[in-house]
C-alpha cells in the first residue's frame, strides 16, 4: 500500500511529469494492463494500457508536442488508495495555438498501478479520442 505522498508522487511525478515530457513508456508504466479510462463529458471509454490507451496517448503526444499540467489540488485516500487530482492544463499544438483547460481525474490505484482513471474535461471538447 502507498503512502499518501507516495500516491501524489505517483500522480504528479511518475504520471503527468513524465507525460509533460513526452515520455510514452514512463507515462504507461503507471497504468494496469487492464486499466479502463472514462473521459467526461465526451462520453469515451478506453479500455486496455496496451491498446486503446496507448493509442490516445500516442495521438495526444503527436497532436500537442507542449503539454503542461499544474497547479495540482489534491484529494487522498490512503486507505483505499484513491486519488483525485484537480489541476489545469495548457496545450500547444503543432500550429501553435493554445488550449488551456481546468480538470479534474481520479485515479484507483492497486498494486503502484492506476486501475481505473476518471477524467472530466472543462469542455465538452475532449483532447483524447477513442478511435484505435
Amino acid at each position: 500500500m502507498l503512502s499518501k505522498s507516495e500516491l501524489i508522487d505517483l500522480v504528479e511525478k511518475r504520471y503527468f511529469n513524465m507525460m509533460d515530457q513526452g515520455h510514452l513508456e514512463e507515462t504507461l508504466a503507471c497504468i494496469a494492463p487492464d486499466c479502463i479510462w472514462n473521459i467526461y463529458p465526451a462520453g469515451i471509454r478506453l479500455e486496455g494500457r496496451d491498446a486503446a490507451i496507448r493509442n490516445a496517448f500516442v495521438n495526444a503526444i503527436e497532436k500537442y508536442p507542449t503539454m503542461w499540467h499544474g497547479n495540482f489540488e489534491w484529494t487522498v485516500d490512503e486507505e483505499v488508495q484513491r486519488v483525485a487530482a484537480t489541476f489545469d492544463v495548457r496545450l500547444v499544438d503543432k500550429a501553435g495555438r493554445e488550449t488551456c483547460l481546468s480538470n479534474v481525474k481520479l485515479f484507483e490505484v492497486e498494486n503502484g498501478l492506476f486501475t481505473k482513471l476518471d477524467l472530466y474535461f472543462s469542455t465538452a471538447d475532449s483532447i483524447v479520442s477513442d478511435s484505435q
